[in-house]
């Protein structure tokens, strides 16, 4: 009989029977120049899925060079416009794969609105969402979220478009987005409001 390998155990399950749900992310999210994070080896950390204990850890802790920080973009909390998800596939290897999501809304017809939309195009981006209990996500870490196709037309949707930007198609992402845990330990929610502003080096 052959071997069968397996690359990864479950240690835990899930009941949420008794628990309310929450199903919406904050209005809002904040993108982040991939450049502008200092790359770190160790920056993720994730349970070995040979041990898989009870409290499996799946999350990444990242800091910004000096004099940069995220740009935000929100909208009304009564809307539903920003979200993020993720699409699992199969590589021709047999390995999953996992193209990650953000949606924001873009609007207005003057000259920041293009000035954004150019740099949204041709740029490369990391995105946090915080969804309703507070968790921070990370989308596009290891290699970036981009636009794909669009079309941006203000007078048919309402002064403004929602804009999905994506991972590349020839490089998805090896994991699900993962859970922000700030270097300094509790601060999460602190550093995703302030977009994650790391001050000048004097």
């Amino acid at each position: 009989m052959a071997v069968l390998p397996l690359c990864a155990r479950l240690g835990t399950g899930q009941d949420v029977s008794c628990v309310p749900v929450q199903r919406k992310y904050y209005q809002q999210a904040v993108l982040i120049n991939k450049t502008d994070i200092v790359p770190d080896p160790a920056a993720v950390t994730k349970t070995d899925y040979e041990i898989a204990p009870e409290t499996p850890l799946y999350n990444v802790t990242f800091a910004l060079k000096p004099g940069t920080k995220g740009y935000r973009f929100s909208g009304s909390e009564n809307g539903s416009v920003y979200f993020g998800r993720t699409n699992k596939s199969t590589s021709d290897l047999g390995m999953p794969q996992y193209s990650q999501e953000v949606q924001i809304l873009i609007v207005g017809a003057g000259q920041p609105t293009k000035a954004i939309l150019e740099a949204i195009d041709k740029g490369s981006f990391v995105v946090a969402m915080q969804f309703g209990d507070g968790t921070i996500e990370i989308y596009g870490y290891d290699n970036g979220l981009s636009t794909g196709d669009y079309t941006y037309s203000i007078q048919e949707n309402g002064g403004g478009t929602t804009i999905v930007l994506s991972s590349n198609e020839i490089s998805p992402e090896s994991s699900h987005p993962f859970v922000y845990i700030s270097e300094t330990l509790g601060q999460e929610t602190e550093d995703f409001d302030s977009a994650f502003e790391v001050p000048a080096t004097p």
